[in-house]
């Protein structure tokens, strides 16, 4: 059987950045007028980094399914506060956390999935 939520209700908008290509699928927060960066220990995710061009420019998804690996604790599915670790991962943080709802939970490969 496979399940799948790629693509649902994907909604993807073009920032400014300084981001580079190896920031690509990591957690960003908008950081600047029509910018973004990467999202530090405790900030909140805004969005995915999908596609860093190399003028800067940067393709982000900030609507629908997304994954993102995850340290320290397993998320549990349903609503849970997440938060960006500063690494390019994802935590449970419910002190500074969004809520999310939370679709999927690979604790052997630590991939979180869920709704922007």
């Amino acid at each position: 059987m496979r399940i799948a939520f790629d693509g649902f209700m994907q909604e993807c908008i073009t920032f400014k950045s300084a981001l580079a290509s190896t920031d690509e699928l990591k957690p960003v927060k908008i950081s600047a007028s029509s910018t973004v960066a990467l999202s530090a220990d405790t900030q909140q995710i805004h969005g995915k980094a999908i596609k860093v061009e190399k003028d800067g420019a940067v393709t982000v998804q900030l609507k629908g399914y997304v994954e993102f690996t995850y340290s320290g604790a397993d998320p549990a599915v349903g609503y849970a506060k997440l938060a960006a670790d500063g690494t390019g991962k994802v935590k449970v943080d419910a002190t500074n956390g969004r809520e999310f709802l939370v679709m999927k939970v690979d604790t052997t490969a630590k991939v979180v999935g869920f709704l922007l």
